[in-house]
C-alpha cells in the first residue's frame, strides 16, 4: 500500500492503515524543523519510508541492504534506519514492537504513538542530515553529534531527566549507543553556540571530534552541573 505527502512516499501494509494518516501528518508538520535547522532546500525527490510488518522481516530486510552475512543477529533495540544511497527510510510496524526491547505492553495508545512518530521523525532528520551533506560535499559528523541531532530535533527525549554520568571516552567511542547523552552535549551545543559555527561542525568528522574533546564536553558538564545543583 502507498501514501504520499510534501515530503515523502509511504510504503506499508494493512496492519499499519490506523497509523498511517497520523505518521503523514507528523512528518509534515514537523518536517520544517529539520529543514530550517540544516538550512536546506526541500528536494525534487521524496523520501522513501517503508514500514515493515515484523521485526524478523526488518532484520532480513537491514541485513540484505547493507550486505551483512545471513546468519547475522541484530540487536533488539535496532527498529529504523536511513540508507542514503537508496534514500531510504526502512522502520519497524508499531503493531510488532514486543518482539524489540522497546515493547509498549500496558502503555496508553496515544503515548506509544507519540513514541513512534518521533523514532521515525529521528530517522527524517538523518535524511534531512543527508542532504546538507549533498550540498556542502562533506561526510557526517561524529555519532554524538548526528545522533543527538536527530534526538534533539524529534523531541524524544525533551521531557527526561538525564544525568550527565557519562564519560569523554564513551561519547569518542562509535561501537555505542548512549542517545541520551549525545542528546545532552548536542542540545548544550546547539543552544550556546553561533549557528553558523554549529553547521560548520556539522560539515566535519575531524572537527566534530576535536570540538568535543577540547571544550564542549567539559562546557557541557560544567552547565549540567550546575543546573542539577540548582534543581
Amino acid at each position: 500500500m502507498k501514501k504520499e505527502n510534501e515530503f515523502a512516499v509511504f510504503h506499508y501494509n494493512k496492519c499499519d492503515e490506523d497509523l498511517i494518516e497520523i505518521l503523514s501528518n507528523f512528518i509534515e508538520q514537523n518536517a520544517k524543523i529539520a529543514f530550517d535547522f540544516f538550512e536546506v532546500a526541500k528536494p525534487k525527490t521524496k523520501v522513501k519510508i517503508k514500514i515493515v510488518p515484523s521485526k524478523k522481516e526488518y532484520d532480513e530486510y537491514y541485513i540484505k541492504m547493507y550486505h551483512l552475512p545471513a546468519d547475522k543477529k541484530l540487536q533488539g533495540w535496532m527498529i529504523g534506519n536511513f540508507n542514503f544511497e537508496a534514500n531510504q527510510i526502512t522502520y519497524l510496524s508499531l503493531h510488532d514492537f514486543n518482539h524489540t526491547t522497546h515493547s509498549l505492553n500496558g502503555t496508553p495508545f496515544d503515548q506509544a504513538v507519540d513514541y513512534y512518530k518521533k523514532t521515525i521523525f529521528h530517522e527524517f532528520v538523518h535524511y534531512v542530515n543527508g542532504l546538507f551533506m549533498k550540498e556542502h560535499n562533506c561526510g557526517y559528523p561524529q555519532k554524538y553529534l548526528r545522533e543527538g541531532i536527530a534526538t534533539y530535533l524529534s523531541g524524544q527525549d525533551e521531557d527526561t531527566q538525564i544525568p550527565f554520568d557519562f564519560t569523554l571516552d564513551e561519547l569518542l567511542d562509535e561501537n555505542k549507543n548512549i542517545y541520551s547523552a549525545y542528546y545532552l552535549l548536542t542540545k548544550y551545543f546547539v543552544e550556546n553556540y553561533d549557528k553558523d559555527f554549529v553547521l560548520s561542525i556539522f560539515e566535519s568528522s575531524r572537527q566534530s571530534r576535536e570540538l568535543l574533546k577540547n571544550e564542549l564536553f567539559s562546557r557541557a558538564k560544567d552547565y549540567y552541573s550546575k543546573t542539577a545543583n540548582l534543581g
